[in-house]
C-alpha cells in the first residue's frame, strides 16, 4: 500500500467520523517488552529482494507464471522472491477494472485467477530448489468491506458513529483514500489473536519464508513484539521480517528490514540538483541509531513508486542514470530490492488496479540485466558491503558526485548529466580496481562519464 494519504477538506470533523479512539502513531518498544532479536542467518543478511506482482511478471499473470520465470529471477542476483498479496480482492468498492491486491477479501484463500494452493506449493518448492526464498505481502491493517470478518467479527474493526466498518485513517487520524479497504482494530485481543493464526497458517502450510507486513506502522509496535515472536518459534527457521514503514524502533519489534524511503527520497531530490554530498552525510545518523540485527531495505522503484511515479529509467534520466541511482542507493549499508522489470529497464508504468504484462524484451536487455546483477552480487558476496561499515568520502566535485566508503571500497557515483573529473580527499584509488568493469583506476583523478559511477577497491 502506497505512503502517500489523502488529506480530507479542512472542514470536516474527525470526531464525527470515528466512535472508537485510535491507537497513537508507533511507539519505541521498552527494552523490557522487546521480543529477542531475530535469529542470525547468513540468507538473511546476505540476502537481496526481487518483488514480484503476480498479475504483471508473466503473461498468464499467475503463480505458474511465476513459477516458470523463476530462472528470469536467478538472472537478477537476487535470492529472496516477495510476492505482493496473492489473496482474493473484494468486490465492494472495487478500484479498476481488477481491484487493489491490498483490498483482501479473504485471508485464507487464494486469489483465483492466480491459480490454487497446489500451485503456490509448487512454486515455493521450485524456488526452494533453486535455492531462492518466497516471502509473502501480508496485509494487517485493513480488509476488503466483503470480507467475512466484517459481518461475522464486526468487533475486529474501527465503526463509525452508525456502527459501520471505517475506511482506514493515517497516523494524524485522516481518513486515507484507501476507500475499498476497511480498517482493523488493534485493540481487540481476539482480532490480533486471530491474525496471527491466519499469518502462521500460510507460513507452516506453504513454508515460506517469511513476510512484507503492508503499513506495518500504522500497527502498534506491541502487536509486532507478540506476533514476530510467535511466527519465528511456529517456524523453527531463520525467517525474513520486512516492515513497511521506517520506524527504526519497529527492528526492537523482531523486523530484519525496514523501508529506505528518505534515502530514497532524497536521491530523487539530487537528481533535480540537490547537492550530492548530502546523500551520503544524511545516511550518518541512520547507521548509527540502527539497532542491532537491523537493515534497512535500499530501492530505486517499488510497486507503489511505479504506480505512482515513474520507473527509474525514465525518472533518473535515462538507463545511465537509472544505472548511477542504483549503485548509490543499493551499495549503502542494507538489502537491495528489484522490481518486476526493473533489471531490464522497462519504461512500463505498472499500476496496482490493473493486469499489464511486463515487456521482457526491451533494448539491451540482456545488458542491463547483466549490470544489474554485477550490483546485486556484490551486496551478496564482498565483504565490503554486508554489515554497516560506512563513511562519508570527500571529493572535489561535492554539489556532483556521490561518494562514500563501505569497509575497503569506495563508490563514487556522478550524479549529473555531464562528464567530471574529481579527485577524493585522504583516499588513495590509485590502482584500484573498479568492482563494475573490471578495469584499473591509473592516477589519482578519476573521469566519471555523464551519470557514470565506478566502485573501487584494492
Amino acid at each position: 500500500m502506497t505512503h502517500r494519504l489523502a488529506i480530507l477538506a479542512a472542514g470536516l470533523s474527525l470526531a464525527s467520523l470515528s466512535a472508537v479512539p485510535r491507537p497513537a502513531a508507533a511507539q519505541a518498544v521498552p527494552a523490557a517488552d522487546a521480543a529477542p532479536l531475530a535469529p542470525d542467518s547468513s540468507w538473511v543478511t546476505r540476502c537481496a529482494i526481487y518483488e514480484v506482482n503476480v498479475r504483471d511478471f508473466s503473461p498468464s499473470g499467475t503463480l505458474r507464471g511465476v513459477t516458470a520465470g523463476l530462472a528470469r529471477i536467478e538472472l537478477s542476483g537476487a535470492d529472496v522472491i516477495w510476492l505482493m498479496p496473492i489473496y482474493p480482492v473484494g468486490v465492494v468498492g472495487r478500484k479498476g477494472p481488477l481491484g487493489s491486491p491490498y483490498a483482501v477479501k479473504d485471508y485464507y484463500a487464494i486469489n483465483p485467477a492466480f491459480g490454487t494452493a497446489a500451485d503456490l506449493h509448487a512454486l515455493v518448492r521450485a524456488a526452494h530448489a533453486r535455492g531462492l526464498k518466497v516471502i509473502l505481502d501480508w496485509v494487517p491493517d485493513h480488509t476488503s468491506p466483503d470480507n467475512p470478518w466484517t459481518t461475522e467479527h464486526p468487533d475486529y474493526y474501527y465503526r463509525d458513529s452508525l456502527g459501520r466498518p471505517e475506511v482506514p485513517h493515517d497516523l494524524q487520524g485522516r481518513p486515507t483514500d484507501w476507500t475499498d479497504t476497511r480498517q482493523l482494530d488493534y485493540h481487540n485481543p481476539a482480532m490480533r489473536s486471530a491474525m496471527i493464526a491466519a499469518m502462521r497458517h500460510w507460513l507452516v502450510t506453504f513454508d515460506l519464508d517469511g513476510f512484507r507486513q503492508d503499513v506495518a506502522h500504522f500497527i502498534p509496535p506491541e502487536f509486532w513484539s507478540e506476533a514476530n515472536t510467535e511466527l519465528r518459534a511456529a517456524a523453527k527457521r531463520p525467517l525474513l521480517m520486512l516492515a513497511e514503514a521506517d520506524n527504526l524502533d519497529l527492528h526492537r519489534a523482531g523486523f530484519d528490514l525496514t523501508y529506505a524511503w528518505p534515502s530514497y527520497a532524497l536521491l530523487k531530490a539530487v537528481w533535480k540538483g540537490v547537492p550530492a554530498d548530502s546523500f551520503a552525510r544524511a545516511e550518518l545518523p541512520v547507521v548509527a541509531a540502527m539497532p542491532p540485527g537491523g537493515m534497512r531495505m535500499r530501492f530505486t522503484t517499488n510497486h507503489d513508486e511505479t504506480a505512482w511515479d515513474n520507473p527509474p529509467v525514465i525518472l533518473f534520466g535515462g538507463s545511465a542514470g537509472a544505472r548511477a541511482a542504483y549503485v548509490a542507493e543499493a551499495l549503502l549499508p542494507g538489502r537491495p530490492l528489484l522490481y518486476d522489470g526493473q533489471e531490464v529497464e522497462s519504461p512500463q508504468k505498472l499500476g496496482l488496479f490493473v493486469k499489464q504484462a511486463i515487456d521482457w524484451n526491451q533494448p539491451r536487455a540482456a545488458v542491463a540485466r547483466a549490470f544489474y546483477r554485477r550490483v546485486v552480487t556484490l551486496t551478496r558476496t564482498d565483504s565490503a558491503f554486508l554489515g554497516r561499515d560506512f563513511a562519508v568520502l570527500r571529493t572535489s566535485s561535492p554539489d556532483t558526485v556521490i561518494a562514500y566508503r563501505r569497509g575497503n571500497a569506495a563508490v563514487l557515483v556522478n550524479a549529473r548529466n555531464g562528464a567530471v573529473r574529481l579527485t577524493v580527499t585522504g583516499y588513495d584509488v590509485n590502482g584500484m580496481k573498479n568492482l563494475l568493469t573490471h578495469t584499473v583506476q591509473r592516477g589519482d583523478t578519476v573521469s566519471l562519464p555523464a551519470y557514470g559511477a565506478v566502485v573501487l577497491q584494492p
